[in-house]
């Protein structure tokens, strides 16, 4: 049965909303997570913890170039010495690093320093920001999350960062371009450590098969010929099955990443011209909304929303739209004996190079922090920890692996770098197996890489900074007015509606949230 557009926006944007705030609580996957709504941490969605990464990954001792005080250009390479007050990192979160990062935690520890945790909860998370640092009891340290940048910025919640960060140096060079996103009025107050994977398209080849459809869309893309068209020709072949088969399953990030595909973003920060730019009107995103929105009224989007685990299962949805950690793992632990695989979110025809969505992982300071050299440090301890080859090579090989076991012996307590051995390699004892992993076959892991590179040479990276703003500006966009229809990105490519009527009508009212924050960005 077919909810009603009301049940189903608000649906999606629970379902939304929920894992953008658990993404950061799990951060340890190889690809990144992907959120939206207020947190992240593209597309906000929990990982499985199986693949290392940086920021609390399980691996061994970082040994990476630009690592050390003299060369790292962070809290003693930079050009200002950054403010202690001693050894202990105040981290206000909607989780504990100390549990959720404890090899970050741990080399942080052996150089001398504590974590002490002020505890928030996800929907709280800004508005206890801004009560400590109103009350002069900043935390030292907090997570990036959608509405950071720029409404918490906006909100004058963070400080600048560029007097302690050295982006020419060899520990932070390769995520330069990318922080540059983020540049706020000339400064910087958010460098995230790590690009994260955006949203994918996961399907069920086997489902394919079994149903007499030689097209493997994974391999269009290795061939350069996944498109929009081929995408859409696919779900035509696949919905003249039945009438109960449909091409897709849109989640809360609805049209935001065929948007971006474009080459143009729905909105834009461009905080080094001091400019914020609202492309509703822009021609590439009415065409893509026009495009999303005849495949909803020719019956190929699944009006009905479910978890990953769920959204494949009956065999007559074809593709689903998550992020890829939590998306893939999630669907292929749900249907092991499937072959589950993904492909990127396909290439426009008319672009000039491949867009892709992308999101992003790393910390801010808040303003009056106490201990800024702390906070710069742990910083570090993720940046070295991501960029460690020996780090990368572990990570490959537990993603590949098709058993692997939890690090930590519960005889001797020592921790193993080495997932995929089943005994410890310090007391010989046999290690507990992770039955929550899923291998993944070499090919999808190249991939994987690929969509969280920053220097890639097939994707150009755009990241919409749609949801950055106030929460009404997020629901205006996302699930609609307050009867839950007329969505800016949910209606076209969820219900069909007419993009134009609902440009038209919301065009002045997005610029009206949009005005407060391109004043606080000119005064910057």
């Amino acid at each position: 049965m077919k909810l009603s557009k009301k049940v189903l926006c608000c649906i999606m944007a629970a379902a939304m909303s929920a894992t953008a705030f658990t993404a950061c609580a799990n951060n340890t996957a190889t690809s990144g997570t992907s959120s939206a709504g207020g947190t992240s941490s593209t597309a906000g969605e929990s990982s499985t913890g199986d693949q290392s990464s940086a920021g609390g990954a399980d691996s061994s001792t970082a040994d990476s170039t630009g690592g050390s005080e003299e060369s790292s250009g962070g809290s003693s390479g930079g050009t200002v010495e950054a403010p202690s007050n001693g050894t202990v990192l105040n981290w206000c979160g909607y989780y504990d690093i100390n549990v959720q990062d404890k090899d970050i935690v741990e080399k942080f520890q052996d150089e001398g320093y504590t974590v002490e945790y002020v505890a928030t909860t996800s929907t709280e998370y800004f508005v206890k920001q801004a009560q400590l640092v109103a009350s002069d009891s900043s935390p030292d340290m907090v997570s990036y999350e959608w509405m950071s940048f720029p409404h918490g910025i906006q909100q004058n919640l963070y400080t600048p960062l560029d007097d302690y960060i050295d982006l020419d140096s060899a520990l932070w060079s390769g995520i330069k371009e990318t922080a540059e996103s983020y540049n706020y009025g000339g400064k910087h107050y958010y460098i995230p450590y790590q690009l994260r994977s955006g949203v994918v398209l996961i399907y069920n080849q086997t489902a394919l098969e079994n149903e007499g459809i030689s097209t493997d869309p994974f391999e269009l893309y290795q061939q350069g010929e996944w498109t929009w068209e081929a995408w859409k020709n696919l779900m035509i072949e696949w919905c003249d099955l039945g009438d109960d088969y449909f091409g897709v399953m849109p989640t809360g990030f609805v049209a935001m990443p065929f948007i971006v595909s474009t080459g143009t973003p729905l909105i834009k920060v461009d905080g080094e011209n001091k400019q914020i730019l609202n492309n509703m009107k822009d021609a590439n995103v009415q065409r893509c909304q026009d495009f999303l929105s005849e495949i909803a009224k020719e019956n190929m989007v699944q009006p009905e929303y479910k978890q990953p685990g769920e959204a494949l299962l009956d065999g007559k949805t074809l593709f689903s739209e998550f992020g890829l950690d939590w998306g893939y793992s999630t669907t292929k632990a749900a249907m092991k004996d499937q072959d589950i695989k993904y492909v990127p979110i396909p290439r426009d025809e008319q672009a000039d190079k491949y867009y892709m969505n992308t999101d992003t992982f790393g910390y801010l300071v808040p303003a009056n922090a106490k201990n800024v050299k702390a906070a710069l440090r742990y910083m570090e301890l993720c940046r070295e920890n991501e960029i460690d080859p020996q780090r990368i090579e572990n990570a490959k090989k537990e993603a590949l692996a098709e058993t692997v076991y939890y690090p930590k012996c519960t005889e001797c307590g020592e921790r193993n770098t080495d997932k995929t051995l089943s005994t410890c390699a310090n007391c010989g004892k046999e290690l507990r197996q992770n039955t929550s992993h899923t291998a993944m076959s070499e090919e999808l892991y190249d991939l994987s890489m690929e969509l969280k590179n920053p220097e890639s040479d097939q994707f150009t990276f755009l990241f919409d900074n749609c949801f950055g703003f106030r929460q009404e500006l997020t629901d205006l966009i996302q699930t609609g007015n307050a009867d839950g229809q007329e969505a800016i990105l949910g209606g076209p490519f969820m219900f069909g509606d007419s993009y134009t009527t609902i440009r038209d009508k919301y065009f002045g009212t997005v610029e009206g949230y949009l005005d407060p924050y391109r004043e606080a960005l000119a005064n910057s």
